[in-house]
């Protein structure tokens, strides 16, 4: 505590860096330090400089009302300094209207977010605090209200540091249709996302990617194709990529928003939400492999965390996400966890808050749809699908620091939202998308038994129709599953083999059951198969029966529920139907219809190469609602 407070952060006790070497590749999202040139060409595209500072980032997110909210975000980020205070004098403005002359303004938001954080030396026995991590970072934001439904609008940010002007080149987003729009249209979704690393914190003690490497480009053997080492481009950068290339089946308009179900930067690198706390006290003795009493088998000691990894990872989803909204869930890297337990600045505690989703908070906007406290948790239409995002770090067992945090809100919310759904003529799909899995036969986290028994009965029960989860770094494809709560399992509605493209899955999920999918492939290490002799199963040959997954408690292999005291249920299932353990992303293609005819929706898996390996049609008969 005496070392946090010889350290504290002040507005004239900032940490110099160069624009040469580490604040070009922060501009770039890129991961490694960039040149003077890079520096220059990062700033043409991104905009202009005002006293030093620019708005990168951008990223877009629905409002409560998606036909005529959109909430605009960025980072204010100074490419001479880290840890650069803005003065007061620093104004942000959102222009915005429906041609480059714009025509309408709203001041922009700046929120301060600092970590102010003792850095441990690691070893057992009195606690020494060698080095203090101080981030002191701002975050821009802009509501923007009245719009019209369905119309293309132009924005930029615009900023001034006294006398000196700058601004964000143009950039475009969409409004969401009314509900009788009729006109098909698509849109993406993953999970486990990352950034190329390593990260521009020029401590190395503060970087998980020295540890892990250039961890996002893993996992590939050096004769792979694949191998980033061959294309030139990390994974991450290429599922981006492919989002930006996709197009509608039917009339080949880009997608329209993105779903991102949880692990987005991975800044808090060990995801184990655990309170960053001693047992012992501030000034106690430092574990050795644990920092929590209870459990010491699920604790990582005090973990990585390096704020600036979000300063990296801002820019690089910055091509799509300033053009197409991105919509996110938490996982479980999203938990930046601090305490009033823990030897870290007042502020700190409080802007991270009991969740230690506060960092999330100020750097990103959600819909403010769902339960009060649960800041990740809303619901939004668009045309005829509605959307849920769900925490399901307050549901799951494998992880236990957020477990029931809302007292049961969340759950009931969900019941309520997904009720009035099912009674709405004008909402014909229903999709919910969350971190850690219901289902999944992965041999990384495999299936939760607490996310399971508390969601899959509401998703039987009001049929809804597809479910994305993230967690596993695979991707993997259920049949449409029947719920048994006796034994919260589940058993194959039908076998919905996708051939070809040209001969897709078909499913109705009102008979059939709801299909979950695994997408966390969107550029993290990938994982691999639980069973012995599990492999990828894409376009099968022919006609088939699925694959049964073997589990087997006495080897301590297969697919396993976790369950709530930290044991592992093996357990055998006919349902894992289509498996990639490579990168992509799902591409969704919805066809709305008139009432009383049929509408679909297209599931598609397609690969960082742009290459597709599932296809799957979902059907229903547009206005029917459930009985009662």
């Amino acid at each position: 505590m005496a070392h946090l407070r010889r350290q504290v952060v002040s507005r004239r006790n900032i940490v110099r860096g160069s624009v040469g070497d580490a604040a070009g590749g922060l501009v770039l999202g890129g991961g490694a330090r960039r040149s003077g040139a890079a520096v220059a060409a990062a700033v043409a595209s991104t905009g202009t400089i005002a006293g030093g500072f620019l708005v990168n980032g951008r990223h877009l997110s629905f409002g409560d009302d998606p036909r005529t909210q959109m909430w605009v975000g960025g980072q204010l980020f100074n490419l001479n300094t880290y840890n650069a205070v803005p003065p007061r004098s620093v104004k942000v403005w959102l222009d915005y209207g429906t041609d480059p002359s714009y025509g309408h303004t709203v001041e922009a938001e700046i929120r301060e977010l600092l970590t102010h954080v003792p850095v441990w030396d690691g070893k057992p026995g009195v606690l020494r605090a060698s080095r203090t991590l101080n981030a002191d970072q701002f975050f821009v934001h802009a509501r923007v209200s009245g719009l019209t439904p369905g119309t293309e609008y132009h924005y930029r940010f615009r900023y001034a540091a006294g006398r000196e002007r700058g601004a964000t080149t143009d950039a475009t987003f969409m409004t969401a249709p009314d509900s009788d729009y009729t006109e098909p249209f698509t849109f993406t979704a993953f999970a486990d996302e990352g950034i190329p690393g390593p990260s521009l914190d020029r401590d190395p003690s503060l970087l998980p990617e020295s540890v892990w490497g250039m961890w996002n480009n893993g996992s590939f053997e050096p004769d792979d194709p694949d191998n980033p080492i061959h294309t030139k481009t990390n994974t991450t950068n290429s599922v981006i990529k492919q989002i930006g290339r996709v197009r509608n089946l039917t009339n080949g308009t880009p997608a329209r928003f993105n779903l991102q179900a949880g692990d987005l930067c991975y800044a808090q690198a060990k995801g184990d939400i655990q309170f960053i706390i001693n047992p012992d006290g501030p000034n106690g003795s430092q574990p050795a492999d644990g920092n929590t009493p209870m459990p010491p088998e699920n604790s990582s000691g005090w973990g990585y965390f390096d704020p600036w990894i979000w300063t990296s990872w801002f820019p690089m989803i910055e091509p799509s996400a300033a053009r197409i909204p991105w919509m996110f869930a938490t996982g479980n890297h999203e938990a930046e966890l601090f305490s009033a337990q823990v030897a870290a600045g007042a502020q700190t505690v409080d802007a991270y808050g009991p969740l230690g989703y506060g960092g999330l908070v100020k750097r990103v906007n959600l819909p403010q749809t769902g339960p009060s406290g649960c800041p990740s948790v809303y619901s939004f239409t668009y045309a005829n699908v509605g959307i849920i995002s769900l925490d399901a770090n307050e549901l799951c067992w494998e992880f236990q620091g957020l477990t029931g945090y809302s007292n049961g809100a969340q759950v009931s919310w969900l019941e309520d939202r997904l009720s009035a759904w099912r009674r709405d003529p004008r909402i014909d799909f229903i999709i919910a998308f969350f971190h850690e899995c219901a289902f999944s036969t992965c041999n990384g986290h495999s299936s939760d038994g607490g996310v399971r028994s508390k969601l899959a009965p509401l998703f039987s029960r009001y049929q809804v129709d597809l479910v994305i989860q993230g967690h596993n770094h695979v991707y993997e494809r259920t049949n449409p599953l029947i719920y048994d709560a006796a034994t919260n399992s589940a058993r194959s509605g039908k076998q919905a083999v996708a051939v070809s493209p040209e001969e897709p899955a078909e499913v109705e999920p009102a008979k059939d059951g709801t299909t979950y999918v695994v997408a966390g492939t969107a550029g993290t290490p990938r994982y691999s198969w639980s069973g012995a002799n599990e492999t990828d199963r894409n376009f099968a040959a022919g006609p088939g029966s699925g694959t049964t997954v073997v589990g087997d408690a006495v080897t301590k292999t297969g697919p396993y529920v976790r369950e709530l005291d930290f044991t592992r249920t093996y357990e055998t299932v006919d349902w894992s139907q289509a498996r990639y353990d490579d990168y992509g992303f799902v591409a969704l293609d919805v066809t709305p219809a008139p009432k009383g005819t049929r509408t679909t929706m297209v599931l598609r898996f397609i690969t960082e190469q742009g290459r597709e390996l599932d296809r799957v049609i979902f059907s229903r008969i547009a206005g029917e609602v459930l009985p009662g």
